[in-house]
C-alpha cells in the first residue's frame, strides 16, 4: 500500500453519494503544484497534479459538509488503481485515486470553527456540548512577553 499526503485547492465542491449498499462516498479532486518565483516578481505554477479523492463513511459526510471549491487541504491517504470498462467501446481503463483515511483545512491558508462530535451506542455521531471544547479564538496578552522593555 502507497501512503500519501497531498495538499492542494480543492477544483469544486465535494459530490456526497449513498452507495446501494447505504454508504456514504464523497469525491473531489485536489489540484496541488509548485509555485516559483519568476526573475520579474510574478509567479508561475509548475508540476500541477490533479488527484482523484475518494472518502467514505462519516469522513465523506464532514467532508461533503465541511469543505467547499478552492479550499486549501491536506489529505492523508492511500493510492489504488482503480479499473473499469468503457460502456461504449469496451475498453479497458483505469486511474489513480486516492483513498482518504484524513481530510482537514490548510491552516496555512484558512481559520476555522473546531465541533467536537462523539458516537452514540448505535455508532451514530451526536454533538455533545458538554464536552465542546474551548478553543481561543483572539490572542491574549501574555503578562511576561507583551509588556514594553522600558
Amino acid at each position: 500500500m502507497t501512503t500519501l499526503t497531498i495538499t492542494g485547492n480543492l477544483v469544486a465542491d465535494p459530490e456526497l453519494k449513498i452507495i446501494p449498499s447505504g454508504k456514504a462516498v464523497t469525491s473531489f479532486t485536489v489540484v496541488s503544484s509548485k509555485s516559483t518565483k519568476l526573475a520579474d516578481g510574478t509567479w508561475e505554477n509548475t508540476d500541477t497534479t490533479f488527484w482523484n479523492i475518494k472518502c467514505w463513511n462519516k469522513l465523506a459526510e464532514n467532508t461533503s459538509q465541511s469543505l467547499k471549491k478552492g479550499m486549501a487541504v491536506i489529505v492523508l491517504g492511500s493510492a489504488v488503481q482503480e479499473e473499469w470498462s468503457d460502456k461504449n467501446t469496451g475498453e479497458k481503463k483505469s486511474k489513480i485515486a486516492v483513498t482518504a483515511w484524513s481530510v482537514g483545512v490548510d491552516l496555512k491558508r484558512h481559520t476555522v470553527d473546531v465541533v467536537q462530535l462523539s458516537r452514540n451506542g448505535a455508532g451514530d455521531v451526536e454533538i455533545d456540548p458538554w464536552t465542546q471544547p474551548n478553543w481561543q479564538t483572539k490572542p491574549v496578552a501574555h503578562p511576561l512577553t507583551d509588556v514594553a522593555p522600558f
